[in-house]
């Protein structure tokens, strides 16, 4: 699964980097782990479909696990996955957060909650809302490329063209190109949120800002302590609360955070 930006701790927490190296002394590809992931996912959202306090703290302990999954997969992907693992992970990714919902849902009749099915729903189109709004401010989702200014600048953009990330007159793209590679402790730190390649923000606020996009660890957080000491309504309108929260810093500040996908 992506990496969870702020969140993040792969490579650098010793748990994941010992159980990272586990898997690549078993030979398992990124991709296995992502399913393994899942599968916990769907045993969580069985647990959860039990409809009392041991379901719900087992299953939280599963999403634990799940985003424990995510972090050796990250760990053993690097930072240039392959683009099926990446495919992969996604799909996945949302099957079993629907899971999820759908084993809060079936915990919440059986529970007594009304109208338990009509909150999932919500949860669903306020998600996918908040997907949407986060993609439109993605690097270059719906900017036009400027023409090239005439003048003695027009090399400067063109070679700044060639990364929709970089600006025009990066002076560290010309090295590059010219055959001067810049060093690597000159290069702005990436990560990887979903499918966005994204430069970090390093600062007081970057916690916040990931935060903020209602990123996967956080929405697992949100359904573990909800479903633990409240029901599954009060879970599905604290998503909702989130998804309409990141939805909104989405379309107010259109650059992209650093939450997971």
């Amino acid at each position: 699964m992506a990496g969870t930006g702020a969140f993040s701790a792969s490579g650098r927490f010793s748990p994941v980097r010992a159980a990272a190296g586990a898997a690549a002394r078993a030979e398992l590809a990124p991709a296995a782990i992502t399913r393994v992931g899942a599968v916990l996912g769907v045993l969580a959202a069985l647990w959860f479909s039990s409809g009392d306090l041991r379901g719900a703290v087992a299953g939280s302990v599963l999403l634990g696990a799940v985003l424990f999954c995510g972090e050796v997969r990250d760990a053993l992907a690097g930072p240039s996955p392959d683009a099926f693992t990446e495919w992969l992970d996604v799909v996945l990714g949302r099957l079993r957060e629907y899971a999820v919902y759908a084993g809060l849902a079936v915990g919440g009749v059986l529970a007594g909650v009304e109208d338990a099915w009509a909150w999932a729903a919500g949860a669903l189109i306020a998600g996918a809302l908040r997907d949407t709004a986060i993609a439109s401010g993605a690097p270059g989702a719906a900017a036009p490329r400027q023409p090239a200014p005439r003048g003695r600048d027009w090399s400067s953009a063109v070679l700044g063209g060639l990364d929709p990330e970089r600006p025009p007159g990066d002076p560290g793209l010309t090295r590059e190109l010219l055959g001067d590679p810049v060093p690597e402790r000159d290069r702005p730190p990436r990560r990887r949120s979903g499918s966005y390649a994204l430069t970090a923000r390093p600062g007081p606020l970057s916690g916040l800002r990931a935060a903020a996009c209602f990123p996967e660890p956080v929405r697992f957080l949100v359904i573990a302590v909800t479903a633990v000491f409240a029901d599954a309504r009060v879970t599905f309108i604290a998503l909702i609360t989130g998804c309409a929260i990141a939805a909104t810093a989405a379309l107010v500040d259109p650059r992209p955070g650093e939450g997971r996908r």
